[in-house]
């Protein structure tokens, strides 16, 4: 079982505050944590910490930021020795500002328009690949390249680049900004029937499994992937310190439940507390949770 992860790679600097941004306002900040961000980073790092053999497509400079990701990989044993890192290219960064007494963050995100390089693909089966739209080039190529692979995508915003990615997955797991950048409205969790329909039209997008991951008023799914109900099920009740990353780690563990073949209840479930408490925590990568953490976290929440 191997997992191929092709998407956005950050060095994150998160800075907490009491409250949120206002204009106008000169803020003498004394506290920061930095460390590894990006949807497919962290989903790969995730993926690896949790014990499953992992690969990273993408783009890390040659620079402080880059050696620093490159560094983190280390760690969980990301196999990450062929990323994309063409001359000159400046690794992306993001600051972050954390509201503290809501868990809400704001992301000023720097980065490169990425120019088109070459790449290879690694030498042995993958029986998933996780994509987040950012490389759909690379993305689409590592489809062909795997055709018995399982196609996964975190689609977080509407992009076109997401949708061309979107439309050839199996299972498309979508941010309520992506559904309702498609829909072209609000989800509207008071009525079963609306949003019932509304999830159908996400489902339309690719014809497959969807997702819908909605923060802290949890998500919608069907229990049976493509048969059944569409279920409403509620976010894990935490307290927020920081909700950085939470969509990527519950990507990560998408992944991670589907290529070891869990109960698609249990991927939902295993997905949704490892997002709810990474948020515990200030950071993205650095909020990933243990793997038996998660899961005695589980059997508890079961037993209420």
């Amino acid at each position: 079982m191997a997992i191929l992860v092709v998407g956005l790679s950050t060095y994150d600097i998160t800075v907490p505050m009491d409250g949120p941004l206002i204009e106008n306002r000169k803020y003498t900040l004394a506290v920061e944590k930095e460390g590894g961000g990006g949807p497919g980073y962290n989903a790969a790092y995730l993926c690896a910490k949790w014990g499953a053999e992992t690969y990273l497509r993408s783009r890390i400079g040659h620079d402080t930021y880059g050696n620093a990701l490159r560094s983190v990989l280390e760690d969980p044993g990301v196999h990450a020795d062929e990323l994309l890192a063409p001359e000159g290219f400046h690794t992306s960064y993001s600051y972050i500002f954390t509201n503290e007494e809501n868990g809400n963050r704001t992301i000023m995100n720097f980065r490169e328009k990425p120019e088109q390089n070459s790449y290879t693909f690694p030498d042995r089966e993958i029986s998933v690949i996780l994509s987040d739209g950012h490389e759909p080039v690379l993305s689409l190529d590592a489809f062909v390249q795997y055709p018995d692979a399982i196609r996964i995508v975190d689609a977080g915003t509407a992009r076109e680049d997401t949708i061309r990615v979107a439309r050839e997955v199996d299972y498309l797991v979508a941010s309520q900004v992506f559904a309702e950048g498609i829909l072209g409205e609000a989800i509207d969790l008071s009525d079963p029937e609306v949003y019932t329909r509304q999830f159908r039209e996400i489902e339309a997008v690719h014809g497959g499994t969807a997702v819908i991951t909605l923060g802290d008023d949890g998500l919608l799914y069907r229990e049976f992937e493509t048969e059944g109900p569409v279920i409403h099920m509620p976010a894990y009740p935490v307290k927020a310190i920081d909700t950085t990353g939470a969509g990527d780690i519950f990507h990560g563990a998408f992944v991670y439940g589907i290529a070891n073949d869990l109960p698609y209840r249990e991927v939902i479930e295993l997905s949704a507390m490892a997002a709810a408490i990474s948020v515990e925590t200030r950071g993205s990568q650095s909020s990933i949770p243990e793997l038996e953490t998660v899961w005695e976290r589980l059997e508890q929440a079961r037993k209420k």
